[in-house]
């Protein structure tokens, strides 16, 4: 190959390769972006509703940010009555996970047994009050029914 043909070859390649990362950094910070609207816009609101009514029924949930493995999060911790207030067991949780090529949110549950994954979604504005509040309180139907055992 002749020597400016390999050199503006490498120019290309180098300057894709800057394209490509600001476009992914771009897009990924747009992603978290929508992440937080939607964590404080419908996420937050139904654990919000799903705490009232569980502190109505003599527990002590509380909402963590930010405290799990992968950030950004939010979980709903049941604090259950007649168990331990300990974090990272018997609780429902939104995060940003990157175990792939893309961001997800990972919606999931933590409980004894191991913890489960519920659902991903592929972009923030999927994510609905409607949703998030039947999926919280399935949720915590089936922390119930693991500590009654």
């Amino acid at each position: 190959m002749k020597e400016q043909n390999r050199f503006r070859i490498e120019r290309m390649a180098a300057r894709y390769a800057t394209r490509q990362k600001e476009k992914s950094e771009a897009d990924g910070a747009r992603f978290l972006r929508e992440f937080d609207e939607a964590r404080e816009r419908v996420i937050r609101p139904a654990m919000l509703d799903v705490q009232k009514e569980l502190e109505r029924a003599g527990h002590s949930p509380w909402i963590a940010v930010d405290e799990a493995a992968e950030k950004p999060s939010m979980e709903l911790c049941l604090g259950l009555s007649g168990v331990p207030k300990t974090r990272g067991t018997n609780l429902v949780g939104f995060c940003v996970i990157h175990w792939r090529d893309f961001p997800e949110v990972l919606a999931y549950l933590v409980v004894a047994p191991p913890p489960m994954d519920l659902l991903r979604f592929a972009a923030p504005k999927e994510i609905t009050h409607e949703y998030v509040e039947q999926m919280l309180v399935d949720a915590v139907e089936h922390i119930f029914a693991c500590r009654s055992i």
